[in-house]
């Protein structure tokens, strides 16, 4: 059984220049931003695939010291990782939903 865990993106907008940026990321090394949260969004759908995939080890200690996989006896040659999907939760994206 796999299990996904979600990994968090905020985007925030900078009232000084009016440029969309990630804020915060459960994604390591996801810094991006962009003229509009629209464009925003799609390059961070863009980019996290690979950064997570770069930082997989990183990101899957993270997600399991939040929340740990139940305790399961092992089947041999059973691969225990568990799937990550970005989950973008700006207020633009619920806006567009």
């Amino acid at each position: 059984m796999q299990k996904t865990y979600e990994l968090k993106v905020h985007i925030d907008r900078d009232d000084e220049t009016g440029r969309w940026y990630v804020a915060n990321s459960d994604i390591p090394g996801l810094r991006l931003e962009a003229d509009d949260p629209l464009a925003l969004i799609a390059r961070i759908e863009l980019a996290a695939p690979e950064l997570i995939e770069l930082n997989g080890e990183e990101v899957l200690a993270a997600c399991l010291e939040r929340q740990p996989l139940p305790r399961k006896k092992a089947v041999e040659g059973e691969k225990r990782t568990p799937a990550i999907r970005p989950i973008f939760d700006s207020p633009m994206q619920l806006a567009h939903a």
